[in-house]
């Protein structure tokens, strides 16, 4: 039986957890900016030496190969802050789709309670939704609960929410959609949807 108290009690409880991860997200975040930026300048560095004329290229050929093998562990870099960043994101999204749970019932549909419209869906949907493709992101059959969902956002959004190749976890893109980067539109939107009433919440 869903019970506001319990909600409420749950918020409680998972603020720091959610607060801590919003630490280690933007850490993620800057993390990959900063692989971003290696990594251009790399490029640009290769680009450089494999235009230059062959007698240079002779000479360089040893500097090419090490600039090449950099590029590669800085590739590597920024696919393991992706991974990173959107395996926190799913856990905010998963953490805050059981607050719904437990206050409203165990089916999206028992929360009446839609929240903020946002590229043709509501907040209520992004959550609930957003956190099984972030779940199973693998399964990308029509009948997915996600794939009505993200074929929406697509049309606000495109490619971003594509359902083609790779499959991979949206929950940044969906922490993003929300605005949940911005702590404060977290708690705001779950007192919105009934999870807790005090504004002013302590972490």
């Amino acid at each position: 039986m869903p019970q506001k108290d319990d909600a409420a009690a749950h918020y409680d409880l998972t603020q720091k957890t959610i607060f801590d991860l919003y630490g280690v997200l933007l850490g993620q975040v800057v993390q990959k900016e900063e692989y971003v930026a290696t990594r251009f300048r790399q490029e640009a560095e290769i680009a450089f030496l494999e235009g230059s004329g062959t007698e240079l290229l002779e000479a360089a050929s040893q500097t090419l190969v090490r600039q090449k093998a950099k590029l590669a562990a800085t590739d590597r870099g920024v696919k393991v802050c992706d991974l990173s960043i959107n395996i926190v994101a799913g856990t905010i999204l998963q953490i805050a789709k059981q607050a719904i749970a437990i206050r409203h019932g165990s089916e999206r549909m028992d929360c009446t309670t839609e929240g903020r419209l946002i590229s043709g869906s509501c907040v209520r949907d992004l959550i609930w939704l957003g956190r099984n493709q972030a779940m199973h992101f693998e399964d990308t059959k029509p009948g997915s609960s996600w794939v009505k969902l993200f074929n929406t956002l697509n049309g606000h959004n495109a490619p971003m929410f594509s359902l083609a190749p790779p499959f991979e976890s949206r929950a940044m893109a969906i922490l993003d959609l929300l605005g949940w980067l911005r702590y404060e539109q977290y708690t705001s939107d779950m007192r919105d949807l009934g999870i807790h009433t005090d504004p002013d919440a302590n972490i």
